[in-house]
């Protein structure tokens, strides 16, 4: 590539972009993992009036916490779907630059 030029690795771009996904669907796995300990736990805070506050905020908790967890989750496998068609665009582009170019080659012969 000279001086000047920009250029795109469109496959490493593309790999980049399942690796994303890749990442998102590993972090789903390791976060439904963790839900199902947390769930193996039952109430261990008892069912006292002391327990059932302690019960409602963790509960509180849990809600917040899981909705982010799927919510980050979501959009980095969005990243990473948006990355991948990012570079089938850039691929098309070079492809119809290649075309136009031998267009324009065959043209002044």
């Amino acid at each position: 590539m000279g001086f000047g030029e920009l250029g795109f690795d469109s496959p490493a771009i593309d790999r980049a972009g399942g690796r994303i996904q890749l990442s998102a669907n590993d972090l789903k796995a390791k976060v439904d993992a963790f839900n199902t300990e947390l769930q193996s736990y039952g109430q261990p805070w008892g069912s006292d009036d002391v327990g059932m506050l302690i019960g409602m905020c963790y509960q509180a908790i849990y809600e917040i916490a899981m909705e982010c967890f799927q919510e980050n989750i979501a959009e980095l496998s969005e990243y990473g779907n948006s990355v991948r068609v990012m570079a089938a665009t850039y691929r098309e582009s070079e492809d119809l630059s290649a075309i136009e170019v031998n267009r324009v080659r065959d043209i002044l012969g």
